[in-house]
């Protein structure tokens, strides 16, 4: 018995390792190309269900899109695969839509995309198992994925990033609108940004915001660390919660603010000297800190949470 045992866990451990590549079933591929006039404002949208997707700024009228499907196995049944999973692309009134179909079950092709768009072009992503990439693209942007990571860089109008697992990264916003970042296990980065409001979190993983300016910011993580920096505005309310990480502020300027903070396990530290009501005890029984007080006008409004962890508010 035991050795049947030792016998058992050995194979898992084999099975577990990766391929080498001389073992690996060959692969075959399909390229597909096409493009669209659609004028320097058009639209894409891309539904994939397995590949990376990339988007990059190119040209001024034309959307370019290369697809490239991919299959590992014996010839003949990886061409019949090939054959069954269709590429469609089609234009409308400078909509340029885009979609991966299956016929059939248990099909193992995946598809990658590679476009060129016009800056002004609106982008819609979506994948079910593949990373997304969208660079330059000053139209709006919205990107989901369920498995992969989305990192969206030089993208001033992204109003969404969001995978359910994977990391996401979000560079150079600069819109009037929302911005909505989201990762289920995954770090969320969100970085050079300013918008009329922002709201990033993460079930799994660190969230943090780097010179991000806003009226309004709100940041959650279940497990994970919270970071911030960048500028207060004067009205504002900037909410971060954290269930097992720290709560860690740099605040940019000496902008004012009415600060609501507290830890259960963890303590409460400000660089910024303030005012406590009379009255108002600072601390609590056992672990548990609070600090409420007013920094300068306390114009913007500032509310701390974080079970397990600390909560720092820094100067830059």
């Amino acid at each position: 018995m035991i050795r049947f045992l030792i016998r058992l866990m050995a194979l898992a451990i084999v099975a577990s390792l990766p391929i080498p590549l001389h073992a690996q079933k060959p692969e075959t591929t399909e390229k597909i190309a096409k493009s669209f006039r659609v004028g320097p404002s058009g639209t894409l949208d891309i539904n994939n269900m397995s590949g990376k997707v990339v988007v990059n700024e190119g040209g001024t009228d034309t959307i370019v899109i290369d697809a490239l499907k991919r299959v590992r196995g014996n010839v003949g049944d990886a061409k019949d695969q090939l054959a069954r999973t269709t590429v469609e692309m089609a234009e409308r009134a400078g909509r340029v839509e885009v979609r991966t179909i299956y016929a059939g079950r248990n099909l193992k092709v995946s598809v990658d995309y590679t476009v060129t768009a016009p800056a002004g072009t609106t982008v819609a992503v979506r994948t079910l198992s593949g990373d997304i990439a969208i660079t330059g693209i000053k139209g709006e942007v919205r990107a989901d994925a369920l498995s992969g990571n989305v990192t969206l860089t030089g993208t001033p109008a992204v109003s969404l990033a969001k995978t359910m697992s994977g990391d996401v990264a979000v560079t150079g916003v600069s819109t009037q609108g929302e911005l909505r970042v989201s990762s289920l296990s995954g770090d969320v980065l969100v970085r050079s940004a300013r918008a009329r409001s922002v709201d990033a979190d993460s079930t799994s993983g660190d969230v943090t915001l780097t010179d991000v300016t806003s009226d309004r910011v709100t940041g959650k993580a279940l497990s994970g660390e919270i970071s911030f920096t960048g500028p207060l505005a004067k009205g504002g309310r900037y909410q971060f919660q954290s269930q097992s990480g720290d709560v860690s502020l740099t605040l940019v300027g000496a902008a004012g603010f009415e600060l609501d903070a507290s830890t259960f396990s963890g303590s409460v530290r400000s660089d910024f000297p303030l005012t406590v009501p009379p009255g108002q005890p600072v601390g609590g029984q056992g672990q548990r800190k609070s600090v409420r007080g007013v920094f300068g006008d306390g114009g913007a409004q500032l509310m701390l949470r974080a079970f397990s962890g600390d909560i720092t508010i820094g100067k830059k």
